[in-house]
């Protein structure tokens, strides 16, 4: 019984060692690519890892979907700690109306049961070498992200018409993410859970 309660103690002490060298932050980044910028302007929130992976494991890739997020939360354990859960996804559906976004909400909140739950809408008028990939109206856009706000769900502004804010592709540090960033770190910040009203101001 003793060598038995060493062991334990002994691993309690191994594990709180690794979790002070690779600590789960409090309030985590999941989604797309947007999620390094995103990261990037936040002071408050980051991604769980700076790598990104298909398997899901960081719950973060860029190219995925909506589908590929609740896929990737389902396998991803319960962990009550997490306070914030920011949230990219929608611009490579191209803002799909078949989206799962209540199973989105719900999966995401089983998951990290304490948190709080912030989405960023992406960009549209998407152009990559390629030519133009999301050629979707702002309308539509819009329509998207309310029905994450019809669930009680934090919105910030949104990325935007790539034309417009940035170069045509929104994959670099343009200043609309710092705009984002503070928007992020002021809910967190806030107790008010009512900090940000209006969508597409």
């Amino acid at each position: 019984m003793k060598s038995f309660l060493a062991s334990l103690v002994l691993s309690l002490i191994l594990c709180s060692n690794t979790w002070a060298q690779n600590p789960v932050p409090e309030n985590i980044i999941i989604g797309d690519s947007l999620c390094t910028f995103i990261d990037n302007a936040s002071q408050k929130a980051s991604r769980l890892s700076p790598k990104g992976d298909l398997a899901g494991t960081h719950l973060w890739f860029g190219g995925t979907t909506l589908t590929w997020l609740k896929k990737a939360l389902l396998n991803y354990p319960v962990t009550p700690r997490i306070k914030h859960v920011v949230v990219s996804t929608g611009t490579n559906s191209a803002y799909a109306p078949t989206d799962d976004i209540e199973g989105l909400v719900s999966t995401t909140r089983s998951r990290f049961p304490y948190a709080r739950i912030i989405v960023v809408p992406g960009s549209w008028w998407i152009k990559q070498p390629r030519g133009w990939v999301v050629t979707v109206p702002e309308e539509k856009v819009k329509a998207y992200y309310q029905r994450f706000e019809a669930l009680g769900v934090k919105i910030t502004s949104p990325v935007g018409d790539s034309r417009v804010c940035c170069n045509n592709d929104p994959h670099g540090n343009f200043p609309i993410y710092k705009t984002i960033g503070a928007e992020i770190d002021a809910i967190i910040d806030s107790s008010d859970p009512s900090s940000k009203t209006d969508l597409f101001p």
